[in-house]
C-alpha cells in the first residue's frame, strides 16, 4: 500500500463468512501487465469453483517488519523528485505511489485549494468502490466500511487506476497495468525479496506493489478475492482490489465509524500518520461532495515536478561567460596625515634686548695728572 511498504501476515482464523457470491466456473484470464506478455504466459491467481464467499478475519491483520527497512514519512521528510527514467518498450515502469500530487507552485502545508477530481470519481472506479463496500458490509456489518474510505485510498494510491497513463477497461481492469517501484530498500522503501516468482509484478528478485490499490504479492496471496466473479483474483481488477482493501481494513473487531478504530485500520494498511490524515480528509470530502481541499489537509501528497525537475541536463544552456572585471583604483587614497592641531609649541629664538644708552659713570681710580 504505497511505496513505503511492509510485509503483512495473518494472525488468527478467518470466521466471518457471508455475502455469498454466485459460483463461477474457472475460466482463462490473466493479470494485466505493464508490458507485452508472450502468448500463453498470462498467469493469474485462479479461484476454485467453490470459492463463493467474502471472508473477513476476526483478528486484525498485522504487520511484520521486512529486512533492512528504510522507511520515510512524507510528513517529516521532503526530498526532491528525480527526473523520470525512460523505460524501454516491454519493460515494467516503476511507479511512485502515492500518486496524489500537489499542483505545480502549490506550497505544501498551505491553505491553497487542491482539486481532488476535476470531473468526479471515474464511473467504473466508483462502481467498484460501492460494490466492495456492499459486499464487505454484508459480511461484517459492524465494521461500517463505506465507499468513500475506499475511494480515498484509491485516490491516494493510484488516482483511481489512472496513474502512469493507466485506464480501467470495460471490465474494470487497469490497463496496461500498475506495477510499483522495486522494493529493494532504497528510495524510502522496505526491502522485500520476491514472494511470487515475478508472477504478479514481473520481478523475480524483489517484490513490487501491484494494482490500483497497491498490494504487494505476499499480501495479495492472503487477502486477495475474486469479487468481480470472473474466476480470477486479479489485483489489477478494481473490484477485486477494492474488496480486498475493505477486507483488510475490516479485519479484527474494529468499527470504522469510530475515529480510533479508523486510525488503527489505516495505519495497518500504511503505517504513516501523514497517510492516515490524507486518506481521512479525502474520504470526508467525498462523503460531503467537497471537490477541493487545502494543501494542509493533504500532507502525504507529493509536490508535482516542475520543468526544471525533469529537463535533461544537456538541454539546459550554459550560463554566459562574462569577463572578470578589472578592479578600479581606489577612489579614496590613503591621506597623508596632517600635523596635529594641538602640537607642543617650539620655543622661538630669544629676541635681543635693545641697547641701553651708556651713562657717565663717576670716575674711579686716581685722578688724571695735571
Amino acid at each position: 500500500m504505497s511505496k513505503i511498504r511492509r510485509k503483512h501476515e495473518i494472525a488468527g482464523r478467518w470466521r466471518k463468512i457471508c455475502a455469498t457470491l454466485p459460483a463461477v466456473a474457472m475460466i482463462g484470464g490473466g493479470i494485466a501487465f505493464a508490458g507485452p506478455v508472450p502468448a500463453g504466459d498470462a498467469r493469474s491467481v485462479a479461484v476454485s469453483t467453490d470459492s463463493t464467499a467474502i471472508v473477513v478475519p476476526d483478528t486484525a491483520l498485522t504487520l511484520r517488519a521486512a529486512a533492512a527497512p528504510n522507511q520515510a514519512d512524507p510528513l517529516t521528510e521532503a526530498r526532491p523528485k528525480a527526473p523520470p527514467a525512460l523505460v524501454p518498450p516491454g519493460e515494467v515502469p516503476a511507479s511512485s505511489a502515492p500518486a496524489l500530487e500537489l499542483p505545480v507552485g502549490t506550497l505544501p502545508g498551505s491553505s491553497a485549494a487542491v482539486a481532488l477530481d476535476n470531473s468526479g470519481v471515474p464511473v467504473r472506479a466508483l462502481e467498484a468502490y460501492r460494490a466492495a463496500a456492499s459486499l464487505v458490509g454484508a459480511a461484517d456489518a459492524a465494521c461500517h466500511i463505506d465507499w468513500a474510505l475506499l475511494a480515498a485510498i484509491g485516490r491516494v494510491e493510484s488516482n483511481h487506476a489512472r496513474f502512469g497513463g493507466n485506464q480501467l477497461d470495460s471490465a474494470g481492469v487497469a490497463q496496461p497495468g500498475i506495477i510499483g517501484m522495486r522494493l529493494d530498500g532504497t528510495n524510502g522503501t522496505a526491502r522485500i525479496m520476491d514472494t511470487d516468482g515475478g508472477r504478479l509484478d514481473r520481478d523475480p528478485t524483489y517484490d513490487r506493489a501491484v494494482g490500483p490499490m497497491q498490494f504487494i504479492p505476499s499480501t495479495w496471496r492472503v487477502v486477495g478475492v475474486d469479487a468481480s466473479g470472473d474466476g480470477v483474483k486479479n489485483p489489477q481488477d478494481m473490484t477485486d482490489a477494492a474488496t480486498s482493501t475493505a477486507i483488510y481494513l475490516c479485519s479484527g473487531p474494529g468499527d470504522l465509524s469510530r475515529s480510533g478504530d479508523l486510525h488503527g485500520a489505516i495505519m495497518r494498511y500504511n503505517p504513516s500518520e501523514s497517510y492516515v490524515r490524507t486518506v481521512t480528509s479525502i474520504a470526508d470530502a467525498y462523503r460531503h461532495g467537497v471537490r477541493a481541499l487545502p494543501a494542509s489537509d493533504l500532507p502525504a501528497a507529493n509536490s508535482a515536478p516542475t520543468t526544471s525537475d525533469v529537463a535533461p541536463v544537456a538541454l539546459i544552456p550554459p550560463a554566459p561567460v562574462r569577463p572578470k572585471p578589472v578592479p578600479a583604483p581606489p577612489v579614496h587614497a590613503k591621506p597623508v596625515p596632517a600635523p596635529p592641531v594641538h602640537a607642543k609649541p617650539v620655543p622661538a629664538p630669544p629676541v635681543p634686548a635693545p641697547p641701553v644708552p651708556a651713562r657717565d659713570a663717576p670716575p674711579t681710580g686716581p685722578p688724571p695728572p695735571r
